[in-house]
């Protein structure tokens, strides 16, 4: 007995200065993907005048679900799968970015990271004021030069074509075999933002669930590997730095979202932010412990920072 998925967009207006829709985005993205040899759905059969498509059915289990069940045990061969498919759709979109780019979504990857440093930074500067720590001029000087540092780091590395909507719940597994879904947007981003988001599982709105960091320093250093023999001329080093910076980035602005919608809880967001994550005091200290206990690179910068941060923690409790 077969399944399949019935897709309907909702956005049937133009999203792209060429004027495409996010079906016809999504339909030319998951051919295009297929052709290429990456594990996406198949497209079965489209419709033009209902923005609809009819797609093979992947599988049960995202891996935002697995990452938080039973099966988080098992995860390493299949962790790797991901990356390796996670690197072929890659793969795909470069070699394809021409016919891409009438498809490409405006998105302003440049301002939205400049966007979460700034915040980063500020949360840090919060968790210092909680702590009640006072640190020397010396101590701030070493912070500042540091979060500086990985902040260059960031936003002189180059972007990729890809996905925009990527997050954990868009990997189904099926027999150990992970397919991406969910196309319905591309465009240009940071391929390291993009990993941490796949690769770390929110657990929205599954009962006792908390924030589950997938990526370990031996998945981070295979893709680092493949970045330098496939997509550019640096250090393994350099990418992996990339990586703890973005992982450090992504727990920062989730702490963010947290103390925001605490201090507002009132808010429309807030309230559905908090009633998908649960208790925000376990959630505060998972973020905190996530960042603390990550060691994904020997960058000197990310894990001042990080020392830091575990420092004021200490102080906290």
């Amino acid at each position: 007995k077969k399944h399949y998925l019935l897709k309907l967009h909702e956005i049937i207006v133009p999203v792209s200065e060429s004027g495409f829709t996010p079906f016809q985005i999504e339909k030319f993205t998951l051919s295009t993907l297929k052709k290429g040899g990456c594990l996406v759905p198949n497209v079965i059969w489209d419709s033009e005048k209902h923005n609809a498509l009819l797609l093979s059915w992947c599988g049960d289990h995202t891996l935002d679900a697995l990452a938080q069940g039973v099966y988080a045990s098992y995860h390493m061969p299949v962790l790797q799968t991901i990356l390796t498919v996670f690197c072929r759709v890659e793969e795909v979109f470069r070699n394809n970015d021409v016919q891409f780019q009438p498809y490409v979504f405006r998105f302003d990857y440049e301002q939205t990271l400049q966007h979460l440093l700034g915040q980063g930074r500020k949360i840090i500067g919060y968790l210092e004021q909680l702590s009640k720590t006072s640190l020397t001029s010396t101590q701030e000087g070493q912070l500042n030069t540091a979060w500086n540092a990985l902040s260059t780091r960031l936003i002189e590395a180059n972007p990729t074509l890809g996905s925009l909507d990527y997050q954990a719940r868009n990997i189904v597994i099926n027999d150990e075999l992970p397919y991406f879904i969910d196309f319905a947007s591309v465009g240009w981003d940071w391929p390291e933002r993009r990993l941490i988001q796949y690769f770390n599982s929110i657990g929205a709105n599954q009962g006792d669930a908390n924030f589950i960091s997938l990526l370990s320093r031996k998945l981070v250093d295979e893709y680092a590997a493949w970045v330098v023999n496939y997509r550019e001329k640096c250090s393994p080093s350099e990418v992996a730095a990339r990586i703890d910076g973005h992982h450090l980035l992504f727990y920062l602005s989730v702490i963010h979202r947290l103390l925001k919608a605490v201090a507002t809880p009132e808010a429309p967001d807030s309230q559905i932010l908090l009633d998908a994550w649960g208790d925000a005091r376990l959630r505060f200290q998972r973020a905190i412990s996530v960042i603390i206990n990550s060691n994904l690179s020997d960058d000197v910068y990310t894990n001042y920072i990080r020392e830091m941060i575990e420092k004021f923690q200490t102080d906290i409790s």
